[in-house]
């Protein structure tokens, strides 16, 4: 079942690359690309929540609904004032929206997040069960940020946001990669990202790498 599960997420976001290089169905996709990140955040919380004993469940629910709401506050300061990422705004593709920040976003960064605390403990699990906090949540930043590297170009050709001057800051990136250490060390530090996540939320990383590099990869 899990197989069938995994293969089905790649299936998913492969065909969404491929139908963006083969130039077909773009209509469709624009139309869900939120919901898309709705989906995909509701079916990985769930895989996530199944593991949890009844004791910690609502430990995650809280924890998950901090990122989420605390995410799309900092890209609602973000685009206000243009001091925090740097100058940037949502384009069209991503709706509905509040504050001209789309609502889907903070799902968009609770999957990332768990997805690379995932990949981080399959690569350092040692850091894992030994409790360094610092060392593990440092390892999903920079996966964060890697994934960021490759989403930010392919985003603005799916027209989720734009730059000013067309122009990706050096900001950007180090902020992604504080927010996402402070996301972690609140993960770490209840305990929430200590016990083992589910193996299909490594592969909610690599998909989704995949699907943002078949957009990159269009000319």
């Amino acid at each position: 079942m899990n197989k069938l599960k995994i293969s089905a997420l790649y299936l998913l976001l492969g065909a969404g690359g491929l139908w963006h290089i083969f130039d077909v169905l773009q209509g469709t996709m624009r139309v869900l690309a939120s919901p898309m990140m709705f989906g995909l955040a509701i079916w990985l919380f769930w895989e996530c929540w199944r593991i949890y004993p009844a004791s910690e469940k609502s430990k995650f629910a809280i924890v998950s609904t901090g990122v989420i709401v605390g995410s799309f506050g900092i890209e609602w300061l973000g685009v206000r004032t243009g001091a925090i990422f740097g100058a940037y705004m949502y384009g069209q593709t991503l709706r509905p929206a509040m504050g001209g920040v789309p609502i889907s976003i903070g799902c968009a960064w609770f999957v990332m997040l768990i997805a690379s605390t995932a990949v981080a403990q399959k690569i350092a699990p040692k850091a894992l069960a030994e409790g360094f906090r610092f060392k593990l949540a440092f390892l999903v930043a920079l996966l964060m940020v890697c994934f960021d590297l490759l989403m930010e170009p392919a985003a603005v050709k799916l027209n989720y946001w734009m730059w000013m001057d067309n122009h990706i800051p050096l900001q950007n990136y180090l902020v992604w990669f504080g927010l996402s250490f402070i996301f972690a060390i609140i993960g770490l530090q209840t305990r929430v990202f200590r016990r083992q996540l589910p193996r299909i939320a490594v592969h909610f990383y690599f998909a989704q790498l995949a699907y943002f590099g078949l957009v990159v990869l269009k000319s």
